[in-house]
């Protein structure tokens, strides 16, 4: 009886792990851009929800309501990026309290800052008043408000828009291949999200 085995060869072995090492980095690009895209929707869902919310708390409670839009710290050589979004009320005192807590978006995403792709930040000149305790707070920090009717107190005049993309994607000459939009109108208040 032959009791010899045959094992694999090294060159087999090799070639083996090399083709799983091929199949895992195509698949992990894949798996890459799908959570991107996702993360995209998301962001932009996530932005149109907190601008309804706003709109309703204003008509609900007749007061305006400020949006704040906070941006990262940039790294060096980076364009700003906008990633947080908070609601404030406007009290008659002056006072502005917020209706919610700081709302980040994903890791994977940011809402880009040039004027061509997110005027409601690149061509809103809108800061918000200084006040004790916000850290976030500063001359980058984009506001605009929701009126007790509903409406904004944006000009009618302009496309109000901004556009969620990649955090990747920070090349300001290059419009984003992933992207999303949520624009506000001006007059009505109401969001709107556009996604290829």
């Amino acid at each position: 009886m032959n009791d010899a085995r045959r094992g694999f060869s090294l060159l087999e072995m090799l070639l083996v792990l090399a083709l799983a090492a091929g199949v895992v980095a195509l698949a992990s690009e894949g798996y890459s851009a799908m959570i991107q895209a996702s993360a995209v929707t998301s962001g932009a869902d996530m932005l149109s929800d907190v601008f309804t919310e706003a709109r309703q708390g204003a008509i609900a409670q007749n007061t305006s309501v400020e949006v704040r839009i906070y941006d990262l710290p940039p790294q060096p050589g980076a364009a700003p990026a906008y990633d947080a979004i908070q609601l404030h009320w406007v009290k008659a005192n002056g006072t502005t309290p917020p209706v919610s807590n700081v709302l980040w978006l994903s890791t994977w995403v940011a809402i880009d800052a040039t004027a061509a792709y997110s005027p409601l930040i690149g061509a809103n000149t809108q800061t918000a008043t200084p006040e004790a305790g916000d850290m976030r707070l500063t001359g980058q920090t984009r506001v605009f408000h929701f009126l007790p009717d509903g409406s904004t107190d944006l000009n009618p005049a302009t496309n109000w828009f901004l556009t969620v993309r990649a955090s990747t994607q920070s090349d300001p000459s290059h419009f984003p291949s992933d992207w999303a939009c949520v624009r506000v109108d001006a007059t009505t208040g109401r969001p709107q999200i556009y996604r290829p």
